[in-house]
């Protein structure tokens, strides 16, 4: 529910705090963990998986991601 709303930006952010074995626990093989890594592109199911995973770690990138949200409505309803 929370990566529905997660720019792409942010769900980098969580595969890069993740490890390898991160990526497996949440059911990617060994081989596509690494390439996740890589090219750090997570579907929503998976996203919400790690974040469940990653517990604690993930709390700042959601955080920064749920401010920069709040502060683009904000504007929206402020600036206009």
């Amino acid at each position: 529910m929370v990566c529905e709303f997660l720019s792409v930006e942010y769900k980098k952010k969580l595969v890069q705090i993740a490890t390898v074995q991160d990526l497996t626990k949440i059911g990617y093989r060994k081989k596509s963990a690494y390439n996740i890594r890589k090219v750090a592109i997570i579907s929503d199911e998976q996203c919400e998986k790690l974040v469940g995973l990653l517990g604690d770690k993930a709390r700042l990138i959601i955080l920064q991601a749920l401010q920069e949200f709040a502060s683009k409505v904000n504007c929206q309803v402020n600036c206009a």
